[in-house]
């Protein structure tokens, strides 16, 4: 008998979620907290160091990716990358998935 291991499942370790609610929507995202602190201060410029994946996410500890159709009505773009700016720079709280 054989055990499937599943290869695309992402664990999240010594990982944060930011988090934000625009457009009466909730969207997360993936970071790294020490990171993060730093790129708010302007010390960390890289923003792949910041980021655990360029996905925002409606719920991260089930995998929800947030919809098109959502992120264009709260953001004003699909643009992953800016959006994971926005939610990163302006995030009301950061917090670890394992606590939560």
């Amino acid at each position: 008998m054989s055990i499937f291991t599943p290869t695309n499942q992402i664990h999240l370790t010594n990982v944060a979620v930011a988090r934000m609610k625009r457009a009466r929507k909730h969207f997360e995202i993936t970071c790294y907290k020490n990171k993060v602190v730093g790129w708010r201060s302007g010390v960390e410029k890289d923003l792949d160091e910041v980021l655990q994946t360029h996905s925002v996410f409606v719920n991260v500890s089930k995998g929800q990716v947030a919809k098109k159709e959502d992120l264009i009505s709260a953001f004003g773009t699909d643009d992953q990358t800016e959006i994971c700016k926005q939610v990163g720079f302006n995030s009301c709280s950061i917090t670890d998935p394992s606590v939560v």
